[in-house]
């Protein structure tokens, strides 16, 4: 070969090997613009010039550190490549990962929220390690490849070895300790999201920064419940059994003959009163959950949220025997620190069930009905007690011997789509057994004929219907329209509160009324000292009809309580329903009396103000 052949050989390898620097970085770019729609860079000057500056970053880092993996000699090279292998594993695959399940990407906001749910994260990882190693693995391959090749077309020089090295650490430096943030927003590529968000964690722990705090519950300061009368309309005790994870479309809210998800309480309960349209306002446990007990707004101020008194102490500071039965691991997001100091006559929670309760599903929920009902005969009346379940939350515990919908599989990726709901609709019919066994056993006993049981759940799930699994990730259908009935025997409402919850059978309702209903059914609502109590409440009691179908009810995840793991938002007035998350590039808007799935974005001005109305509660949107 002559001497300009082989100038123009090295001068093809050299350019060659350049490409390949920048490969990594131009994919992880492409990959992340593709699965968000092109949404960073079309939403504003400043959003767009932060993504493109956390993208240079992430090019360069790529870039360096391959060059640097890919030196013959050097004891950094060994160190270069554990560091691309180990972005290519987390920063790429771990968040790839993410994206699958909530449709959105860790970042500072998510990590600093997770500290909270550390062993839940690792036992889901645990349960759905199938899902997660085809995240990662591709990306991993894909980095050991590229090195591999670029170490034979272009190996680099010692000098050129060195620069890479440097540039690299401190391009990551730079992305750890800079957030790219616009407004309190998380702007960037996946992987340089992550970085960062590793970065201000470890900032975050090392300072003790207060931020970590509202990451978690924390333990309440309620104001004092004065003494109130319970006065209810008819002499009643109340029953509030309360699941987690049930979305309405994989139940039999109204009764049916032919019910195969959920026989046994449809047996059960056959002239049950069902709320067919019933929205939580979140898709969060314990949002959720802290929105029926307290009826306090999510978006709320975090000293609102911390000085409401729940639903036991309303009914304790009116003489009501109180009982807290839950299979839940309280341990599960601190959620046990968030209830401490409540005087409940009855409790139990999983550990004392099972010492080594799972913490996502916690202990059995037939062996805590089975505790349930022989506690029953130590209650006195008038009585208000909640039964939590928990065993429907992922990863679904089931009976293998009693699991009619097949196949099914633990795993929850979108290659196991049709086994993973049938585990989940497994779970349902495993739980409903035991609530069915609850409410035969409560209707057997003599005050059985005077207890009105409200059942209900948290918030819905998601089955890859828009894209996610799971919940927490958006505010879609699946994931808020919740089952909801009440079993009220005869003589245990009037003639009116009975009117009133069955001409809401199909009324689009929210669980900002639960507590309002609650504390009806207890019977203290029109005591005058409630007054001030009460005018923090959003919702309205279903007793008296409701909140006004027409007053726009706001939706989140986002709560100064719990922070905010992905940003997401919504609102709802009347059957017209608006939602967008972060990973939206706009408000979408339905009208669900005509399209109940959610299939035909009619805008945000087909919502009307919903948008300005969210946007101003929320101080922002959340794309």
């Amino acid at each position: 070969m002559s001497h300009d052949g082989r100038r123009g050989r090295a001068r093809a390898r050299r350019w060659t090997g350049r490409a390949l620097l920048t490969l990594p970085g131009l994919l992880v770019i492409a990959c992340d613009l593709v699965l968000e729609k092109g949404a960073p860079l079309r939403a504003g000057r400043m959003i767009g010039l932060t993504y493109l500056g956390a993208a240079a970053l992430g090019l360069l880092a790529w870039g360096s550190l391959l060059l640097a993996a890919t030196a013959r000699r050097g004891y950094f090279r060994w160190c270069a490549r554990g560091l691309v292998v180990f972005l290519a594993f987390i920063a790429v695959g771990g968040q790839l990962y993410t994206w699958s399940r909530y449709r959105a990407f860790l970042s500072t906001s998510s990590m600093l929220v997770g500290t909270a749910m550390l062993p839940s994260i690792g036992q889901q990882l645990w349960f759905d390690s199938g899902s997660f190693l085809r995240a990662v693995l591709p990306p991993m391959a894909a980095i050991v490849v590229l090195g591999l090749v670029q170490r034979r077309v272009a190996p680099p020089r010692r000098t050129a070895r060195r620069l890479a090295g440097d540039l690299g650490m401190v391009s990551l430096v730079v992305m750890a300790l800079v957030p790219p943030r616009v407004d309190e927003r998380d702007i960037g590529p996946m992987d340089a999201l992550y970085v960062s968000g590793m970065g201000q964690l470890g900032r975050a722990l090392w300072d003790r920064n207060p931020c970590l705090a509202r990451a978690h519950p924390g333990v309440r300061s309620p104001l004092p419940v004065p003494k109130l009368a319970a006065r209810p309309a008819r002499p009643r005790n109340v029953l509030f059994v309360l699941t987690e994870s049930v979305r309405a479309a994989s139940t039999c809210v109204s009764y049916d003959p032919d019910c195969h998800t959920t026989p046994f309480s449809n047996a059960a309960a056959p002239g049950r009163l069902p709320f067919t349209q019933m929205r939580a306002v979140d898709s969060t446990t314990a949002i959720s959950l802290g929105v029926m007990w307290s009826g306090i707004a999510p978006y709320a101020s975090r000293e609102a949220l911390h000085s409401a008194p729940l639903v036991w102490e309303y009914a304790n500071a009116a003489g009501v025997d109180t009982a807290y039965w839950t299979s839940q691991n309280l341990l599960f997001g601190n959620s046990g620190a968030w209830l401490q100091g409540i005087d409940w006559g009855h409790y139990v929670s999983a550990t004392a069930l099972e010492p080594d309760a799972d913490l996502e599903t916690g202990s059995d929920d037939g062996g805590l009905v089975t505790y349930v009902n022989r506690e029953l005969t130590s209650l006195r009346e008038p009585y208000f007690a909640v039964v939590h379940l928990s065993n429907t939350h992922m990863p679904y515990a089931i009976d293998d011997a009693d699991a009619p919908f097949q196949p099914q599989d633990p795993d929850t990726g979108p290659l196991h789509a049709k086994e993973i709901a049938n585990r989940y609709a497994d779970a349902i019919y495993h739980q409903d057994r035991a609530v069915g066994r609850l409410i035969d056993a409560v209707r057997a006993r003599p005050e059985g004929s005077r207890t009105v049981i409200v059942f209900m759940s948290d918030h819905g799930e998601q089955l890859y219907e828009k894209g996610a699994f799971g919940h927490t990730g958006t505010l879609f259908e699946p994931e808020i329209r919740i089952p909801a009935w009440i079993d009220a025997p005869a003589g245990t409402l009037s003639a009116s509160e009975e009117r009133q919850l069955r001409a809401l059978r199909d009324t689009p309702l929210t669980t900002m009324d639960v507590l309002p209903t609650l504390l009806d059914l207890v019977g203290v609502m029109d005591d005058p000292a409630m007054a001030k109590l009460s005018s923090a409440f959003v919702g309205q009691s279903l007793l008296r009809g409701g909140s006004p179908v027409e007053t726009p009810v706001i939706f989140t995840n986002c709560t100064e309580l719990w922070a905010c793991a992905f940003r997401n938002a919504g609102a709802i007035a009347g059957t017209h329903k608006l939602v967008g998350t972060q990973a939206d590039h706009a408000w979408n808007c339905f009208d669900l009396a005509t399209d109940p799935l959610e299939l035909h974005d009619l805008g945000p001005s087909g919502c009307g103000p919903l948008a300005a109305l969210t946007e101003g509660t929320l101080h922002g949107r959340p794309f």
